[in-house]
């Protein structure tokens, strides 16, 4: 996997070893997927909701890769940055140079290594043989792509500047539709990384069998004006980390220093004890939960390429698309992003 430095390479790279893979297989079909999430602002209030849902992250989940954002973050990094198969960027500091070795001396040569060796013979080059034809190439999956690519943005809009609705998430990616047993779930928050609950959590998955399917696993957090008194369901969890930054290894101390500073410290028992008219300081508790309850969404929908499918929910609304993608139109694809590359890295 490459690393890179320089915001002018777009993420495309960092996952470039995902784009020659061998490209169109007869196995996979690849589509482009376009998926609205949104909430119904004025969802029924008299609905009775499942107190203590099962909420859950996947075990193996992946996510999506923000180009712009992995720019930014590798610029403002001192060291390397790299985007794994599962979209999650590693931030490394640069390796420590190596200690440079004294130059072996040459040996004096002998006189019989004065003459040079024999040249061998060349194998012949068959003319009739053919090059072995070149594997088809993909564009890197998972890869949000820009607004112009979306269909919903339009109708999203509207329906927000109505006021009934909010976009919660809406994105569009190019990806291979697998069958159930290695479809991946895509994480659709962030949680993991900041630490707090946004309003929506949760994956969903794509697969295929003799239809496509959606599987989604999604909980919408919200301030339980429906609930009665002021209970409060326990916090849900966060989602995985989708950024890793990697330390430096701390120098070694020298020892001894270490253990004189050690003993010119007072005693730590005496240390530990607070003064008088002094409490001692309450163990940290980590974040707060927000909100007072979440409602979850799990449903499974079979569905047709090259239409639109909603599925309905009374807090919750779910948009999505596939469009199918032939050979010659993830060659243009895959092509565009080397090109993209390439102008980028000049």
């Amino acid at each position: 996997m490459p690393t890179l430095k320089s915001p002018l390479v777009p993420c495309l790279a960092l996952a470039a070893g995902l784009l020659s893979a061998p490209a169109v297989a007869e196995e996979e079909r690849w589509y482009q997927v376009e998926l609205l999430i949104f909430s119904h602002e004025n969802g029924a209030s008299d609905e009775q909701w499942e107190p203590l849902p099962t909420l859950a992250y996947p075990d193996t989940g992946r996510f999506l890769v923000y180009p712009q954002q992995v720019a930014a973050r590798a610029e403002a990094h001192e060291g390397t940055s790299e985007v794994d198969e599962f979209g999650r960027q590693f931030l490394r500091p640069y390796p420590e140079p190596l200690a440079e070795e004294p130059a072996p001396t040459p040996d004096i040569p002998r006189r019989e290594a004065a003459s040079p060796p024999p040249e061998e013979e060349a194998p012949p080059v068959d003319a009739a043989a053919e090059p072995p034809p070149a594997l088809p190439l993909t564009p890197t999956p998972f890869v949000a792509l820009p607004r112009s690519s979306a269909e919903f943005y339009g109708k999203a809009a509207y329906m927000q500047r109505s006021g009934n609705y909010k976009t919660l998430f809406h994105e569009t990616w190019v990806q291979p539709v697998r069958e159930k047993g290695a479809a991946l779930p895509l994480i659709i928050d962030r949680s993991g990384d900041s630490g707090e609950w946004p309003r929506l959590q949760g994956s969903v998955t794509l697969h295929i069998a003799r239809y496509l399917h959606l599987e989604t696993r999604l909980w919408l957090n919200t301030s339980g004006d429906y609930l009665p008194g002021a209970w409060q369901m326990p916090a849900p969890p966060l989602g995985p980390v989708s950024l890793i930054v990697e330390e430096p290894e701390p120098a070694e101390e020298d020892y001894f220093a270490v253990d004189a500073a050690m003993d010119a410290e007072q005693d730590p028992v005496e240390d530990a004890l607070p003064a008088v008219g002094e409490t001692a300081l309450e163990e940290d508790a980590g974040p707060v939960y927000p909100w007072r309850h979440a409602v979850l969404m799990q449903q499974s929908r079979r569905m047709r390429s090259k239409e639109v499918h909603y599925l309905d929910h009374p807090l919750l609304g779910v948009v999505i698309k596939l469009m199918p993608l032939d050979e010659e139109q993830l060659q243009a694809m895959a092509e565009a992003e080397i090109a993209e590359q390439q102008a980028a890295a000049q």
